[in-house]
């Protein structure tokens, strides 16, 4: 669209305009002219999405620095893609605009307000042209399942009682040194008020309470569970999807992730394809930790509305050289093999799975103790390989 271009009248015209008497009279016969505001308002913009990758529909937000009334509208909102699916002029200052990006792609959303797009009542335009650019990927893994790969292992939670003892082992660790990242939670072994299966479902619950009875405890004032599929299934490259629902509350920290099988950490690698805390719970993180990467690791973030009131798949694609980490079917993190060695790149060899809800710690932040009990559910987990 081409703007249209607002002039404002010059602070020489109103200088002029007052000499010849158009100013008015002052108490002492002179003139007394009627200042002119020569003032351009400014622009600012803003994402619902920043610093993430986008996988659907972001909320740019105009800010202006004056009263612009009712000047801007949705045809001054200026795409190189996209579409505006919904525009509101909230006030004089503040409005709007839902963009939908492209189905399908990868790319970025490029908007801009022009200059001389809105003009405050003096009549002064925006003099700078004002643009931000949000990626996004709306691409869909290809029928969720890759081509070409078959179920090789899972588990639908089809019987009540404690996790099959033949799919899920314990991590119980550091109970009595404390666990790592300064988290604050005693993680209990074949205990159901901790992890059950009920109605179909895995329930992994944190609780506030104190375990001392228990012989590896280590003073922690909060329990949990950490199930694991070390020493029972371990795989190389596949397609893993886990069904989950994410606890919400002020200090939580659940995780769906993988480690190495050799036991060295980074140096083995950890994939981590579902991390959530409760402080910020639309906020779903896909992430790599190698020996290169260290602790902060590598990895990118989506925005998920409902993580902790709907179930939504949580999934990894892993072949050869390529790490995609995705929810519903749409990718929002994309790693590949750099080629500097097991430094950089551990990822050909097998890994275990954890499921595990902890409290506080270096991510979780401070625990706000009226939540508990808070539980992550699990509805299914399964795992796709080539033949």
């Amino acid at each position: 669209m081409t703007p249209f271009r607002r002039t404002a009248p010059s602070v020489a015209a109103g200088l002029l305009l007052a000499a010849c008497g158009g100013g008015g009279s002052s108490p002492s016969g002179g003139t007394d002219p009627t200042p002119v505001d020569s003032t351009p308002p400014a622009v600012t913009i803003s994402s619902s999405a920043a610093g993430i990758t986008a996988t659907g529909k972001v909320t740019f937000t105009f800010r202006f620095s004056e009263n612009v009334g009712t000047s801007f509208t949705v045809e001054d909102v200026q795409l190189t893609q996209g579409t505006v699916s919904a525009f509101e002029r909230v006030s004089g200052t503040l409005a709007s605009a839902q963009v939908t990006p492209p189905a399908n792609m990868l790319g970025s959303l490029q908007v801009t307000v022009a200059a001389s797009s809105v003009a405050d009542a003096a009549g002064n335009g925006n003099l700078q042209r004002v643009a931000l650019s949000q990626p996004f990927d709306t691409r869909a893994l290809p029928n969720g399942v890759p081509a070409g790969h078959v179920l090789v292992w899972s588990d639908d939670f089809d019987t009540d009682g404690l996790p099959d003892p033949a799919r899920w082992d314990y991590d119980t660790d550091r109970n009595r040194l404390g666990w790592y990242n300064n988290e604050l939670q005693y993680y209990a072994r074949d205990r159901a008020e901790n992890a059950r299966v009920i109605g179909g479902r895995l329930q992994i619950t944190a609780r506030r309470e104190n375990l001392a009875a228990f012989g590896d405890w280590g003073g922690q004032r909060y329990s949990s569970a950490r199930l694991v599929t070390r020493g029972r299934a371990s795989w190389t490259h596949g397609f893993f999807e886990i069904r989950a629902k994410l606890p919400c509350g002020q200090g939580t920290w659940p995780a769906i992730w993988m480690l190495g099988t050799g036991g060295t950490w980074p140096d083995d690698g950890e994939i981590d394809i579902m991390e959530q805390v409760g402080s910020a719970p639309t906020r779903i993180l896909g992430t790599i930790h190698t020996l290169e990467s260290g602790g902060p690791g590598t990895g990118s973030a989506t925005q998920v509305p409902d993580a902790c009131k709907a179930f939504h798949d949580y999934q990894l694609t892993w072949a050869p050289g390529e790490i995609q980490i995705g929810v519903d079917n749409r990718v929002y993190y994309r790693a590949t093999d750099p080629g500097r060695g097991l430094a950089a790149w551990p990822f050909e060899a097998p890994q275990y799975l954890l499921l595990n809800l902890a409290i506080g710690g270096t991510l979780g932040g401070a625990v706000d103790d009226s939540i508990f009990p808070v539980t992550m559910e699990i509805d299914h987990v399964r795992v796709y390989q080539r033949p």
